[in-house]
């Protein structure tokens, strides 16, 4: 079959290639330019302009057509500009959650129907068919599964995608790079949000928003004013580290206020939660189950994952109780609900 492969520039995309590729499809090589990296001192990053020349140079050695896609207006809309826009509101957005179903697979996904093929990508995620459907399955390798930011994706979008690496663990799949001859087998992995070059998350706010972060109070739950701080944007609920207080015990961030400018501070288990409210919620099915389900449920990209039981709720929404109360579920990540190896759906974590 034809297939449209999204090159990030990193092994694990061009890999994909290489494989698909070697099962004899037509395999073409599309890169999106995402950001204006022309500022050298921003530094570099995954979807940076070495990135897309590593992205060439893999597709010119496995001899496939490559082309280079200008998403910059179209990124910058639906990551980028929410993204500012979630931490000046005090939420703690995860861009790659809209990437993945905004950008990669919608645009770049239409593309690829329009040329009468499929999309493939890197991510490490699998797709099969159970009982007449198309299921979302977590990765051979469990250290670096991604369905957590793939939750969005329905029956439709997995009817018309490839995710060769899946199936591998990540020494196969630098194995299959390199024995393809592909100069980026041993690159190194970019684990920062692309357009956030420095690591700085909210100085790239700062820098997108001026004016509009103003400094506030820090606060304990009791309303005890402990200090000041330089902006909502700058704190996550959970946070330990870095909040400018000193105490017998450790103070964790309990909630955000930004509408008062307020970071609420407190022990552990004032900044964990057994139950949350997801909105925007997606099923991988199509139609949300008829009553309860029990899940495993995941509110970060790291996070294991703990027992818990989802009720859908009308307009989109869920209710979530958890089995035991985790520390750090915040405001703007995403819940995303698991039965066994295969992703159920998900959503965003309400205030």
């Amino acid at each position: 079959m034809r297939v449209l492969v999204a090159m990030s520039g990193g092994v694990d995309s061009a890999a994909a290639a290489a494989l698909l590729q070697a099962e004899g499809h037509e395999v073409l090589g599309v890169t999106m330019r995402v950001f204006d990296y022309s500022d050298r001192a921003r530094g570099r990053s995954c979807c940076g302009p070495d990135d897309l020349e590593d992205a060439r140079r893999a597709a010119r050695r496995l001899g496939i057509p490559f082309y280079v896609a200008d998403l910059e207006e179209h990124f910058g809309r639906s990551v980028v500009d929410r993204f500012v826009e979630d931490y000046l509101d005090g939420l703690t957005p995860n861009p790659c959650i809209p990437c993945n179903s905004e950008v990669k697979f919608d645009w770049l996904l239409k593309r690829a129907r329009a040329l009468g093929g499929k999309l493939a990508t890197g991510h490490y995620a699998r797709v099969e068919r159970r009982g007449g459907r198309y299921a979302l399955l977590t990765a051979a390798d469990d250290a670096k599964d991604q369905t957590y930011f793939l939750y969005r994706l329905g029956q439709d979008e997995l009817a018309h995608v490839l995710f060769p690496v899946g199936g591998l663990r990540k020494p196969e799949v630098r194995a299959a790079a390199a024995a393809a001859g592909l100069a980026n087998a041993a690159k190194a992995e970019s684990q920062e949000i692309c357009f956030v070059t420095d690591g700085d998350a909210a100085r790239f706010v700062e820098l997108r928003a001026p004016g509009r972060v103003r400094e506030g109070e820090l606060v304990s739950t009791s309303g005890e004013v402990l200090a000041r701080h330089g902006g909502v944007h700058r704190f996550t609920v959970g946070q330990r580290r870095g909040l400018g207080v000193t105490g017998p015990a450790p103070r964790y961030v309990v909630r955000l206020e930004p509408e008062r400018g307020r970071v609420v501070v407190g022990t552990a288990d004032e900044a964990s939660r057994a139950e949350l409210t997801a909105t925007d919620v997606r099923w991988v099915a199509g139609a949300p189950p008829p009553g309860p389900v029990e899940a495993r449920v995941r509110v970060r990209h790291r996070h294991e994952g703990v027992a818990g039981t989802v009720r859908p709720l009308c307009g989109a929404r869920a209710e979530v109780t958890l089995s035991r109360p985790v520390r750090g579920v915040a405001p703007g990540q995403a819940a995303v609900f698991y039965a066994g190896d295969e992703v159920l759906g998900g959503g965003r974590i309400a205030r």
